[in-house]
């Protein structure tokens, strides 16, 4: 079929180059419309079930809402796990579905259930499906904040002070308060940017949303003979419009409004409550009614000043680039209409990282298809060659994108990446054909069509079964799951559809344009000086070879034996971390801190981040913005730490170092530091819930139990070599107030237990009674006692119930109020509590999966588990498990299957048998390289092996097919070997040569992304000197060996029939 293919593409020449011309066209229209981003989507497939319950304990929120959701959600087809978050006032449901599951169909299923759900809730409690976000949806974070404005140009805005550049005024700084940034926010900014193509949610964080506060004096109350809930009825009733219907007057229709809402404080300090002596009681009697700040469970601080903000999050399967687009349009757009001086400032922009992770990988691809083209010059010597052989990289890079254009498979490291490990490996199919058409029309005197179909067919069997084998060894990459799998596949992806692409034009184009642009005499191989040399070099040394067989396979065994010492010291980990530019740092606070002594806490830490003279800008989230993606408590702090540019750092510093010092100047009693990285927090949060590379859960149905286990757990690690800060969780610490009520005692005064329950949540917490409707703007009324009569234990205690009798009993009277412990927070997995255990570990002195293993043997040994309680262990070091499994299941099988396409080809056990066996000296070479480049073991390294498991293969094809087409021609063993082996020398070393120059410009970048693309191409760099070892010396020796031994082993059966 092959040979039919090169004579069909020769005798059309026509429409073979108008079909490649019409995929260039093609190429280039789907080039220009692929989504990118900067990694590819590796967070869990799940949708986000959040649950809003103000006032409400972790305790009640679990047992009344979040446990009754997940069992009604268990059972979803293609759900994996279910994970539950109970914190003050909300509960977060996970749900974790397989990876064949669609994304819209889950959110489709989760609805009908919720719908089912919803019987089995409190009164007033509605769940809600998050936003069609991912983990990575979390593209652009501003500041919505004051800046300078000219005075007589108001419209023109800076964020510094200075001098109007129109008429050489003072810039006036605007003094606009949290308040009113945060209904900018609300009310006008955060809709206008939902509006932008897209956007699944803009979320506010930070500032304070207005409220109207009726602080209630519960002794007037008392005095004029009023209760509370005739107050709270009184205000809701007094805050309605009403329409009624139309009246017909002069010929007209006149529509009647009745207008009746609340428009300031005098409406409300107006309305009647009730009448004492005849005499109306107004709100204003018995209360003070004033605007301030609702409730609040989250805040955002910049370089120590508190500013309020807003996160854009995209939505799923969009693109982020053009996405980031339309945002920075919108805001643009919607700026001229903010007050004077007021700005929206970003200070997490997506768009930086995607451009930094492209751009690096585009320049790198440059590099190395320059690199490609001069060394094919170099071999060939003669330039319409080298220009045939290139035309394949960049048609092979336009079919690539064409495949990840209808694949829907994005531009972005990774596929980028694919594209840049094979553009070595592209060419290798040109030059074998190229080469072997050049050297026979130098050498034939046929007619020349005759001859370009003649060497084509040659080699043109062996470029496709080699290239077919190159796909096959990426099988185990197509086969991986989980992280690893989202990771790698879209490498795999346009790594394999670039070889395929580079294998059709090797037997259909390139014959063609050698046909037609290898015109006049060519000059054999013999007259090229770099071609004279290599085979003056390579020909004794191949005849020693052959002459001391047992000393060439010995010293290999010994190669392959002292290989073992770097494999065995090189430590693993689960995947090098992308650099992403921005830092996330993360201290984490004991659950009793409230949001005044975090907020605290984190203007000082901010203040001193933006002290050194490497950072550029710090923005601190503590608690959570008001996203079902963000699932922070409060005593959580996100502080986003912008980096100047590399060129910008103080002499010697790396980015290591610079955390190490922050570090140290960060330290705080009762705080514990974690660094971590914007996108890798988000993915890990929303996962596992774990942000170190290791995370124990320890499950049980008591939270006092589990958490004591969780902190044996933490004692026991911190011992084991390598471990660094194990913290558990301590979910009991937060300080309770409970009012337990006296059912008799309540009995007795005629009192019901739901009006006491109603009075305390309206007395002390404060209960929201109705909405104020301000043109598009809509903010809270909310009645509770004055603070200094509810904000204290004593206080509590004297809080006056009504009695239907209507005499007033302190709340002391009918209830137990006392102080206990309580969880701070509840997580679940199925339904079954946890307490997680977070585990750095220092890699540079133990790999993970080394680290996991003693620290579980050390638990097993120490802690003696109750019944029904038991520990798992999770975060990347879940991830690298999963991925060596399936490579170990895959690889195996991967190679058998090679096996058979090589005995397909050359219909010989042991020609197959040859090139298998010879594979683990290609490897000896990666290995060696790893270990002078301080590369861990790791799933990207993994990746890289894969690749010279192909590529070695692939050059060793070639070989065994020019030995045994020689040796069937001769008698003479070690003369045909030689005569094969030499022909072979050129495309040998030029494959190389292209595979080894192409990937230094990789493994010499520095730029994001290099961090994952060096750890791949370095096998495939150390691994293909020694495979070129092995296809050039050991090969032919084995090859040579096997056949002599079946000759004698003839001769001796040949001489017992005799």
């Amino acid at each position: 079929m092959i040979n039919k293919i090169i004579e069909y593409s020769l005798r059309n020449k026509f429409l073979v180059i108008a079909f490649f011309l019409l995929i260039i066209g093609w190429g280039f229209s789907a080039l220009n419309k692929t989504p990118i981003d900067a990694i590819p989507d590796i967070g869990e497939n799940q949708q986000i079930v959040f649950v809003d319950w103000p006032g409400r304990s972790p305790k009640d929120i679990e047992d009344q809402v979040i446990y009754p959701l997940t069992i009604n959600l268990l059972g979803i087809p293609g759900m994996k796990v279910i994970r539950s978050s109970s914190m003050f006032s909300f509960g977060m449901i996970n749900i974790i579905f397989e990876e064949w599951v669609e994304f819209y169909w889950s959110r489709t299923r989760i609805l009908e259930r919720l719908n089912f759900a919803q019987k089995d809730l409190p009164e007033g409690v509605f769940p809600q499906l998050g936003p069609d976000a991912t983990a990575l949806g979390q593209i652009f974070w501003y500041t919505v904040e004051n800046g300078y404005y000219c005075p007589d140009h108001p419209k023109l805005r800076y964020q510094e002070p200075g001098r109007c550049p129109e008429d050489g005024k003072e810039l006036v700084r605007s003094e606009y308060n949290l308040g009113e940034l945060r209904s900018l926010q609300d009310w006008y900014v955060r809709y206008q940017l939902n509006s932008a193509k897209g956007i699944s949610e803009v979320a506010s964080v930070g500032g304070f949303v207005k409220q109207y506060q009726i602080d209630v004096d519960p002794n007037k109350l008392l005095a004029f003979n009023v209760n509370l809930h005739s107050m709270f009825n009184a205000v809701r009733n007094s805050n309605i419009d009403v329409g009624a219907k139309v009246i017909e007057e002069g010929g007209a229709e006149y529509i009647v409004r009745g207008l009746g809402f609340i428009k300031s404080i005098e409406d409300i300090e107006d309305i009647v409550i009730g009448s004492h002596d005849g005499v109306p009681v107004y709100v204003k009697n018995v209360a003070e009614v004033i605007l301030g700040p609702d409730f609040r469970r989250g805040a955002l601080d910049k370089e120590g000043v508190e500013v309020t903000g807003g996160v854009v999050l995209m939505r799923y399967g969009e693109n982020p680039l053009k996405v980031i687009e339309g945002v920075k349009e919108k805001i643009k757009e919607i700026t001229p209409g903010l007050p004077p001086g007021v700005q929206i400032v970003p200070f997490y922009d997506r768009t930086q990282l995607i451009n930094r992770a492209t751009d690096n990988l585009k320049q790198t691809l440059l590099e190395e298809i320059i690199v490609a083209g001069v060394i094919i010059l170099l071999f060939l010597g003669h330039f319409r060659s080298s220009l045939i052989v290139s035309i394949a990289l960049p048609m092979g890079v336009l079919i690539s994108f064409l495949v990840m254009y209808y694949l829907k498979i994005p531009s972005n490291i990774m596929s980028l990446g694919g594209i840049a490990i094979a553009i070595g490996v592209m060419v290798d199919a040109g030059i074998v054909m190229t080469e072997n058409i050049s050297r026979h029309l130098a050498s034939s005197r046929e007619k020349r069509l005759t001859t370009v179909i003649m060497a084509s067919k040659e080699v043109g069997s062996a470029i496709f079964f080699a290239i077919l084998i190159v796909v096959v060894a990426f099988i185990p990459v197509f086969s991986l799951r989980g992280q690893a799998g989202k990771l790698f596949t879209p490498l795999a992806f346009t790594k394999t559809f670039a070889m395929l692409g580079s294998a059709v034009l090797a037997i259909t184009l390139i014959p063609v344009l050698c046909s037609l642009f290898l015109k006049g005499k060519m000059r054999p191989p013999e007259k090229n000086l770099l071609n004279r040399i290599m085979m003056r070099l390579y020909e004794p040394v191949l005849r020693f070879s052959l002459k001391h067989k047992i000393i060439v396979l010995l010293i290999a065994l010994i190669i392959l034996g002292v290989s073992y010492f770097p494999f065995s010291v090189i430590k693993s980990e689960f995947m090098p971390p992308l650099n992403e530019g921005d830092l996330l740092f993360m201290p984490v606070l004991l659950p009793g801190a409230s949001l005044t002594t975090v907020m605290d806490v984190m203007k000082k830490q901010d203040m001193i981040l933006k002290s050194f003279p490497e950072v550029e800008m710090v923005v601190g989230k503590l608690g959570r913005a008001e996203s079902p993606t963000d699932p922070a408590p409060v005593s959580m702090i996100e502080t986003i730490v912008r980096l100047k540019p590399k060129k910008m750092w103080r002499k010697g510093m790396t980015r290591q170092k610079l955390i190490n010092e922050f570090n140290d100047a960060l330290r705080i009693p009762g705080v514990s530091n974690i660094w971590t990285q914007p996108i890798r927090n988000r993915i890990d949060m929303l996962a596992t819930g774990i942000q170190t590379p290791i995370g124990v859960k320890v499950f049980g149905e008591d939270l006092e139990k589990i958490e004591e286990l969780a902190i044996r757990v933490e004692n026991i690690v911190r011992e084991i070599p390598g471990a660094r800060n194990p913290y558990a969780e301590r979910i009991g610490n937060k300080p309770y107030i409970e009012i337990e009520i006296d059912r008799k005692e309540a009995a007795r005064y005629g009192v019901k237990v739901g009006d006491i329950q109603h009075l305390i949540m309206t007395a002390i917490g404060g209960m929201n009674v109705t909405t104020t409707v301000e043109g598009r703007e809509r903010y809270p009324v909310r009645i509770r006692y004055m603070r200094e009569l509810r904000d204290s234990f004593e206080a509590m205690e004297r809080i006056f119930v009504p009695t239907p009798s209507g005499a007033q009993i302190p709340l002391s009277q009918l209830a137990v109020i006392k102080k206990v412990p309580g969880p701070a927070k509840i997580a679940g997995e199925n339904t079954m509590p946890y307490v997680r255990v977070f585990v750095d570990v220092n890699t540079d002195e133990v790999g993970i999966v080394d680290f996991v293993n003693q620290a579980q043997k050390a638990v097993r040994e120490k802690l003696d588990l109750p019944q029904g309680y038991y520990i798992s262990w999770s975060g990347q070091y879940e991830y690298e498990m999963q991925a060596r499994k399936r490579l170990m299941t895959v690889v195996p099988i991967c190679i058998f299957v090679i096996f058979l396409l090589l005995y397909i080809k050359f219909k010989t056990v042991s020609a197959a048998l040859i090139l298998i066996f010879s594979l683990p000296f290609a490897f000896v070479g990666g290995v060696w390289l790893q270990f002078l480049l301080g590369f861990k073991f790791s799933t990207a390294v993994w990746v890289g092996y894969i690749a010279l498991f192909g590529v070695a293969v692939e050059d060793g094809v070639v070989m065994v097919d020019f030995l045994i087409k020689y040796c069937r021609k001769s008698t003479d063993i070690v003369e045909s070997v030689v005569k094969a082996a030499l022909l072979r020398v050129r495309p040998i070393i030029m494959t190389t040569a292209t595979t080894i120059l192409a990937l230094l410009p990789i493994l010499m970048s520095t730029g994001t992304g290099s961090e994952i693309m060096k750890p791949i191409a370095a096998p495939t760099v150390g691994g293909m000197v020694t495979a070129t070892v092995l296809n050039l010396i050991l090969v032919p020796v084995v090859f040579s060996w096997v056949l002599q031994g079946r000759l004698r082993k003839e001769k001796d059966m040949e001489n017992e029939e005799e």
